[in-house]
């Protein structure tokens, strides 16, 4: 099945939840217009990339009220407009945790065509000073999302050097890769060749989407994100973009079933799984735990 897919390259309206939901609502209704079925934004979108150059007591406070329940109002308003455009939808957010609400996330979801919440990817491994803010995802996250348009893996920023992970969507089924990024001139090289390489290791089109700061603030002050937005073929060759420097909206048709034979690389006859295997740990990290016998 052919699907049209779109890659919103904007900048979030830092820390404030309700403008930046009211933006990404605005453009899925601009991506609909244009026949997108599948509409993509970048990491932590909602609402923002936390700011290192800035970091204090008063800062990690407003950073932590900017997270948002995965059952919130805010993703609801988002699933009642993906349901509305018919499309699926897939975001990166600052996740809040249900059970410890200091505890957040760098998550992403993923949205069906009929409004339904399919589910939510944390980041496996936050990078460097990532780790001081956000909590790290465990076994459930390693995972595809089944939705209309096909089986969809999703990869956070420098999840993609993990080549481990990226073998697991491959095996779990993963027909169309969203790899989400913040991009900056020094990792743009990165960005590019990680993308092509997960297209073509995996046999699957990736939908490249990142952040762009076009009117930097206070907020924004040293995240000179620059964007590099595109749709990559499971040859890894871009479909459309990559673009640079502005808010903007890439479109490509994906053909999944005129690529599949690159398949074999990853999970077919070339894939020699008799003399390499993955094996993934299941159980889900738990910080309370107890034995049996113990009450």
């Amino acid at each position: 099945m052919v699907c049209r897919a779109a890659c919103v390259q904007i900048q979030p309206i830092f820390l404030d939840v309700l403008a930046t939901t009211r933006k990404i609502c605005d453009f899925i209704d601009k991506a609909a217009r244009k026949g997108a079925q599948l509409v993509v934004f970048p990491e932590l979108i909602l609402s923002g990339y936390p700011n290192f150059r800035l970091f204090n007591i008063e800062y990690r406070r407003r950073y932590n009220d900017a997270a948002i329940y995965a059952d919130g109002s805010e993703l609801e308003r988002v699933c009642k407009k993906a349901e509305y455009n018919g499309v699926v939808v897939v975001l990166g957010f600052i996740e809040r945790d249900p059970e410890y609400r200091e505890v957040i996330y760098d998550s992403s979801c993923v949205i069906d065509s009929d409004g339904s919440l399919v589910g939510t990817h944390r980041k496996i491994a936050p990078l460097g000073a990532e780790k001081m803010v956000f909590k790290q995802g465990d076994a459930r996250d390693i995972r595809v999302f089944e939705t209309s348009v096909g089986k969809i893996g999703v990869g956070l920023c420098f999840e993609h050097l993990n080549p481990l992970y990226r073998k697991a969507l491959s095996l779990l089924g993963e027909e169309v890769h969203c790899a989400l990024w913040v991009n900056s001139e020094d990792i743009k090289h990165i960005v590019d060749s990680s993308s092509r390489v997960t297209a073509v290791e995996g046999g699957t089109h990736v939908t490249l989407c990142s952040q762009v700061v076009t009117s930097p603030n206070l907020l924004a002050k040293g995240q000179d994100f620059l964007g590099g937005s595109g749709i990559i073929d499971p040859w890894g060759q871009f479909l459309s973009g990559p673009i640079f420097g502005r808010e903007d909206v890439v479109y490509a048709d994906m053909d999944p079933e005129r690529w599949r034979v690159q398949m074999f690389q990853s999970r077919g006859v070339e894939a020699r799984d008799d003399l390499l295997n993955l094996k993934i740990t299941k159980e889900p990290y738990k910080a309370l735990r107890f034995e049996k016998g113990e009450k």
